[in-house]
């Protein structure tokens, strides 16, 4: 037998190991761990937050999500500690990385109820004209935060905040006529929106025209398709997007030598003029 093949089967073997040792584990903690979720669950019941917590203690430092859940759920509605709902929303993202389902719907009920107050302090402030109240309300109706979702409702305000040149409105417009949301979805007026924003130096504008025109749907003819998505992917990753890095990276790969010198010039220029004079 190869070295190789030694070095596989002690792998095999030492995770077979720790597969029986893990379950061993598993078989002689979990009873008392559901003994004390339960004890938890029951004084949280009876308003004995002293036992509640004395029984949580050692399971949270352990990670252990249903007590991570019940914890959480104690700091949002200050059960026999202070009210802190910043701590309540890490104990849930913690719970809900792990993928415990309590933990994420209780961080969604968590947000939902942050966004209908903050909703309820923008929508008078929109009615009376603020712009960017006007797009917050839009993105809120359009994502279901704190509200119905009605994307007619959300394009609507993100009308009213474009005609009173806020950027991110723009984008916004852009955004809803690229995917169809509220209104027919249209590539030309995407773009155009997009490009508006863009021009001000709006870093996710130049990330979605480098999204149309990697998928060929932009409408500038003057240089190959990936020569002006690489451009403005570029410049997106300049401002910070990550995935404009990851994209631009992967496009370079489709351009040949003279290609790659004029998407390099032509990134450059848009730096010069959309990225530069806002930095």
């Amino acid at each position: 037998m190869h070295q190789n093949d030694d070095e596989g089967m002690a792998l095999m073997n030492k995770s077979a190991l720790l597969a029986a040792a893990g379950l061993l584990f598993t078989l002689h903690i979990t009873p008392a761990t559901a003994a004390s979720i339960d004890t938890a669950k029951r004084a949280l019941d009876a308003g004995d937050y002293d036992k509640a917590q004395s029984e949580l203690q050692a399971l949270v430092k352990a990670q252990d999500p249903d007590a991570l859940n019940l914890q959480g759920q104690m700091y949002e509605n200050g059960w026999g500690v202070e009210q802190d709902t910043d701590r309540a929303r890490r104990l849930y993202e913690q719970g809900a990385r792990q993928g415990h389902l309590e933990s994420v719907n209780s961080l969604r009920a968590l947000k939902n109820k942050e966004y209908k107050v903050e909703f309820e302090r923008l929508l008078p402030l929109a009615e009376q004209g603020d712009g960017e109240a006007q797009n917050r309300i839009g993105e809120m109706y359009e994502f279901g935060y704190g509200v119905a979702r009605d994307n007619d409702k959300a394009l609507e305000w993100f009308r009213k905040a474009a005609d009173q040149n806020v950027v991110a409105a723009w984008h916004n417009v852009g955004r809803s006529y690229n995917f169809g949301t509220g209104v027919a979805q249209d590539y030309t007026e995407a773009e155009t929106w997009y490009r508006k924003a863009a021009e001000q130096g709006y870093m996710e504008s130049m990330f979605f025209l480098g999204t149309l025109y990697s998928n060929a749907h932009g409408q500038d003819k003057s240089a190959d398709t990936n020569i002006i998505a690489y451009a403005w992917m570029h410049n997106a990753a300049l401002l910070g997007n990550s995935t404009a890095a990851t994209i631009e990276t992967r496009l370079l790969l489709k351009l040949d030598e003279s290609q790659l010198a004029e998407a390099k010039a032509l990134a450059a220029s848009y730096k010069d003029k959309y990225v530069t004079p806002f930095q």
